[in-house]
C-alpha cells in the first residue's frame, strides 16, 4: 500500500511518515514537497492515499489534489492544514476529499483516518491467528534470517496456503512486510544512535549487508540512510 505525503515543511512530513510506519509497517510513504515532486511521483508509483498540505509553494494543495485526482482517480486524499478554515474545508469538501486533518493533530486522529481507510478498502491488519503468529515472529526475530517456509511448519500450515492468507489480511506480501518492518527499525537506530556507522545500523535492522540496506532504504524512502540520519543532528 503506497502513500504520498505532501508537505514543504520536511519535520511535518517525517513526522507523519514516522508515526505510519510504527503503527502500519506494511505501508509505503513518498514523500514529496511540492507540486512538482508530487507529481512526478505519480508518473511512477500507483498511489492510494495521499495526505496533502493546502499551502505549498507554487500551487496551493486543493488545486494539486484535483489534478492528482485527475492522474489517478481511485486515489483517496486528506487534506492537511494548519488552519480550521470553513472555507478550505468547504472546498476540500467540493473535491471530495477523504478527510481534513487540522494541525497539531493528535497521533489517534491519524491512526483513525489510516483505519478508516483500511476499513473502506477492506483491508484488515492480521486478524487471523496464523496471521498474527507471523508478524509476531517478524517483529521479535527481524534481525535474524526469517523464512514463511520455516515459519509455516511452526503453526503447522502449508507454506502456500499461509502466504495466500498474509497477503489477502495485510495488503502486502510477507517479503514486502519484513522489508518495511526492517526498514522501519533501521530509522529508529539512525534516529537514536547518531554514532553508529552503516554496518551496524545495517546489522541492527536484519539487513544482510550495508549495501542490501542502503539500496532498499533509498528505494523505499526517497532518500540515503545518510540523508535520513543528517536530518536529526
Amino acid at each position: 500500500m503506497n502513500i504520498l505525503i505532501v508537505d514543504d515543511e520536511y519535520l511535518e512530513v517525517e513526522q507523519i511518515a514516522y508515526l505510519l510506519s510504527r503503527k502500519y509497517p506494511m505501508i509505503r510513504c513518498f514523500l514529496g514537497e511540492d507540486a512538482g515532486t508530487a507529481m512526478s511521483i505519480l508518473d511512477e508509483q500507483s498511489i492510494q492515499l495521499a495526505f496533502v498540505d493546502i499551502f505549498l509553494p507554487g500551487e496551493n494543495g486543493l488545486m494539486l489534489s484535483r489534478r492528482m485526482r485527475e492522474r489517478q482517480p481511485d486515489m483517496e486524499i486528506v487534506i492537511v492544514s494548519a488552519h480550521q478554515d470553513f472555507h478550505y474545508a468547504k472546498q476540500a469538501i467540493q473535491i471530495e476529499v477523504m478527510d481534513y486533518l487540522v494541525k497539531p493533530f493528535m497521533e489517534n486522529e491519524l491512526y483513525g483516518i489510516i483505519d478508516k481507510w483500511l476499513k473502506k478498502r477492506h483491508f484488515t491488519v492480521g486478524k487471523s491467528p496464523h496471521v498474527r503468529h507471523v508478524m509476531k515472529r517478524i517483529q521479535d526475530g527481524f534481525q535474524h534470517k526469517l523464512s514463511l517456509v520455516d515459519i509455516a511448519k511452526e503453526i503447522p500450515l502449508n507454506p502456500s496456503y499461509l502466504s495466500y492468507c498474509f497477503s489477502e489480511e495485510v495488503g502486502v506480501t510477507f517479503q514486502e512486510y519484513l522489508l518495511s518492518y526492517r526498514i522501519h527499525q533501521a530509522k529508529l537506530l539512525l534516529a537514536n544512535h547518531l554514532d553508529w556507522g552503516m554496518t551496524a545500523i545495517a546489522e541492527g535492522a536484519g539487513f544482510s549487508s550495508q549495501h542490501h540496506f542502503s539500496n532498499a532504504f533509498k528505494k523505499i524512502t526517497g532518500i540515503t540512510p545518510s540523508q535520513f540520519k543528517e536530518s536529526y543532528r
